[in-house]
């Protein structure tokens, strides 16, 4: 009887040391392993004209997305319903969110926005240029640390780049994004409407600290007919081990761009 309790103890034993471990691995595994999207949702408003932020709420969940930076986001503005875009946009997906405003704009505000599965360990709100040299105008550039892991810290940020034709400012965004990266030891995952083709110079200028997830160029914009690419989820190079699946969602009628996607794989 001793005998058989000592050898059911050790198969307890063991089959609990062997659990701990398969869980240990995919911790570890699923640490490495993240769903991101990159969204700019036209402060809500659909090609049709109308206020349909729920419409864009049911887009980014069944993404089934971890991690969201989302552009031109409303916080109470009148043209928008008042509504707290991000408050309304975590309660419909279930997620963490944060908000950081460019500007005061029509009652409220207009600026950037994160969603997370997880919570968010640390948030910046870095400014970077808006208007020419002189100008004392900035636009925020949202920066946060996320633990997707036990000790596993990913930066994790959006930015929307100038529109004009002119790239002096958007050259002028991109080098003051790089400077803010430039001593980061965290993985680093940018998203954004950086409002410029991959041949450009701001953007072949970030390609020396960022991988783009999308080598094929699919284009993003306007979403009811895309005809360029101006929305990016770029990777810091040294960190990205794989990218798994990149897709621009085939979604025509939320915002006036579509949403991209990308599945990344992290080293260790």
């Amino acid at each position: 009887m001793k005998y058989l309790t000592y050898t059911m103890a050790r198969l307890i034993g063991i089959c609990f040391w062997l659990q701990c471990c398969f869980l240990l691995f995919t911790q570890a595994t699923n640490a490495q392993n993240i769903k991101v999207m990159s969204y700019n949702i036209h402060h809500g408003e659909n090609i049709r004209g109308q206020i349909d932020l729920r419409e864009i709420g049911r887009v980014i969940k069944k993404s089934g997305a971890d991690l969201v930076g989302l552009q031109e986001v409303d916080s109470v503005c009148a043209r928008s319903n008042k509504e707290d875009q991000m408050k309304v946009l975590a309660e419909l997906t279930g997620m963490y969110y944060t908000f950081k405003k460019h500007f005061d704009y029509d009652g409220g505000s207009y600026g950037l926005g994160i969603l997370s599965k997880y919570p968010f360990d640390r948030t910046f709100d870095e400014r970077i240029s808006s208007y020419p040299e002189g100008s004392s105008k900035t636009l925020v550039l949202l920066v946060t640390d996320i633990e997707i892991a036990k000790g596993s810290i990913v930066r994790f940020a959006t930015v929307h780049f100038d529109y004009r034709e002119d790239p002096t400012i958007r050259l002028a965004q991109s080098s003051e994004t790089l400077d803010f990266f430039a001593k980061n030891t965290y993985p680093v995952i940018l998203t954004g409407d950086l409002n410029a083709e991959p041949n450009t110079r701001e953007i072949k200028g970030l390609g020396s600290m960022f991988t783009d997830t999308d080598i094929s160029g699919k284009s993003t914009y306007p979403a009811d007919g895309p005809s360029t690419k101006i929305d990016y989820i770029l990777v810091s190079g040294q960190h990205l081990k794989k990218v798994k699946k990149h897709k621009v969602i085939n979604e025509p009628v939320a915002s006036d761009h579509r949403p991209v996607m990308a599945s990344i794989v992290l080293k260790n």
